[in-house]
């Protein structure tokens, strides 16, 4: 149940989206996002706007976005800012209005019915100024993504109750606007991951508590497979070429964030073992 109607203006919501040709994942999210919104609309508690950076897509997305839901603001990318620097990029053009609430969902991830209730009463209860974060489960019912502990496991919701974590995964996620106020939004430095690790760390460094949201609210696979720069079928250049790509392990944003997050020895020490992860790759059974 959502927070009951007072004598203030509705909330006013920012939904934030980064994709790339990925058009009918995409539709399915934004699908499942107005149905959320629908079923929230009687209270009157809520108003929702959706800002949607499409990265230099090729395969019609924007088009279909555009087409389905016209209500839709759509920033268009290069194809150069992949998820972390898209995300910023919609959260630029969202923030103008100065929304009480931000939601981040990647275009993979399908909320379940209620969601968007829960993240709002589980803001609600902690006087809307901690992150919430919510836990998704892939096809085979096993947790994929959500909060996590300090060790970077993820973190099994409670049934009824918030639990702490200490950062989280970016695919469902509500930040209130106290906290936008105080952290800003994610780090343009990152270009791809990071950025949603890296907004916990900074979040807990504020004062800020972040939480995992009681139930199971999305559903999103994970990425199967082992990574290029880890698979000894690809050769050692190959390998390099995608630890340093944005969606590899990008040794400068790796240290930085591993700085920020637990300090120079680890820094150092990630950077060598990454580079002996790609020199000594696994090999497919």
């Amino acid at each position: 149940m959502s927070r009951l109607k007072d004598t203030q203006a509705a909330s006013r919501v920012a939904i934030l989206m980064s994709v790339f040709n990925r058009r009918e994942k995409t539709l399915a999210c934004l699908s499942a996002c107005f149905a959320q919104i629908e079923s929230l609309r009687p209270c009157g508690n809520y108003e929702f706007s959706v800002w949607l950076t499409e990265d230099g897509c090729t395969d019609g997305t924007s088009e279909a976005v555009a087409s389905a839901y016209p209500s839709v603001n759509i920033i268009h990318g290069d194809g150069n800012l992949y998820w972390n620097r898209g995300m910023c990029a919609a959260w630029e053009q969202a923030a103008v209005s100065d929304p009480d609430f931000y939601i981040w969902i990647n275009d993979d991830t399908v909320p379940v019915q209620g969601a968007f209730s829960v993240l709002f009463d589980t803001s609600s209860a902690l006087g809307d100024k901690a992150i919430v974060a919510a836990t998704a489960v892939g096809s085979d019912g096993s947790l994929s993504y959500g909060g996590r502990n300090r060790k970077g496991r993820i973190i099994r919701p409670d049934d009824t109750i918030p639990v702490w974590c200490a950062f989280f995964n970016g695919n469902l996620v509500l930040v209130p606007r106290h906290v936008y106020r105080k952290i800003g939004a994610l780090d343009s430095f990152y270009s791809h991951g990071f950025g949603d690790f890296d907004y916990g760390v900074r979040a807990a460094k504020a004062g800020i508590t972040s939480v995992v949201a009681p139930g199971i609210l999305a559903k999103c696979d994970r990425n199967a497979g082992i990574p290029a720069w880890r698979d000894a079928s690809f050769s050692l250049r190959e390998r390099y070429a995608a630890i340093t790509s944005p969606k590899g392990r990008p040794f400068k944003e790796q240290f930085v964030y591993d700085l920020r997050s637990e300090g120079i020895l680890k820094a150092l020490t990630h950077f060598v073992t990454l580079n002996l992860r790609v020199l000594f790759p696994k090999r497919r059974s």
